[in-house]
């Protein structure tokens, strides 16, 4: 198979993996409380978000990151270290958008490893991802009932609902007891992503019609002076703009 071209529009807005690195250890600091979401959680969450049926505002899921509640705000250390923080997690929310555009048959998820007592083997743990990406789904959930009801989305959100959801029957919970069987589970996820995301493909175009946004089918140029799509309200160059050119 050739190999495929890295367009510029996604290096520009996929994380380093210093950035990563960089976003990982706030996310782990002090700065934050015990309900914050970790970056594999994080991913799953994102994930959600722009798989689904619309994209909600930043002021609507940033502060879910964060917490349940208001008192999860973190400590920022400066105004500066906030648009750094929140540039990254938009950033990412944007490339995993990007992603799944470009090849939602080969999506890629921030899986943890996990290794347990007695057994030298390493698996797959799709568990917090799938937390995360069924925080997303119960965030709108009312806006997720199509994919409920229809003939193949609860197959598709099978494994994530298993892996991810706060309550499961006692039967279904016979379902994930195992390492190995948690990694099986976790190995379906990208599969289901990908179906979702196809999904929610029209309903996505007429949201984003209705709201003026640019159709994700397009690849604008973005100046430096237009508002920034995060929707931040900021210039790009003062927003995401930013972010990456501390990198560069």
């Amino acid at each position: 198979m050739p190999k495929q071209e890295t367009s510029e529009t996604e290096v520009t807005l996929a994380l380093s993996e210093k950035e990563m690195d960089e976003l990982d250890s706030f996310l782990m600091s002090d700065a934050t409380t015990n309900e914050v979401m970790l970056l594999d959680c994080l991913d799953g969450f994102l994930t959600a978000i722009v798989s689904g049926p619309a994209m909600p505002n930043p002021g609507e899921w940033i502060p879910r990151v964060w917490g349940p509640t208001t008192e999860d705000a973190p400590t920022f250390a400066s105004g500066t270290q906030a648009e750094r923080i929140t540039g990254l997690m938009t950033r990412h929310l944007n490339a995993i958008g990007w992603s799944l555009h470009q090849d939602p048959e080969h999506f890629e998820p921030v899986f943890d490893l996990q290794v347990y007592e007695g057994d030298e083997r390493e698996y797959m743990d799709g568990e917090m991802w799938a937390h995360g990406y069924m925080t997303g789904i119960n965030m709108r959930r009312d806006s997720w009932k199509a994919l409920f009801e229809s003939s193949h989305g609860p197959v598709a959100l099978r494994p994530i609902y298993l892996l991810g959801a706060a309550e499961i029957t006692e039967a279904e919970e016979e379902l994930v007891k195992t390492p190995a069987q948690r990694e099986e589970l976790s190995k379906q996820i990208p599969a289901s992503v990908g179906w979702i995301y196809k999904f929610w493909a029209p309903q996505r175009r007429a949201a984003d019609s209705a709201s003026g946004r640019t159709s994700e089918n397009e690849n604008p140029k973005i100046s430096r002076n237009a508002p920034c799509s995060c929707g931040s309200g900021r210039k790009y160059k003062k927003c995401c703009g930013a972010s990456h050119q501390v990198e560069a």
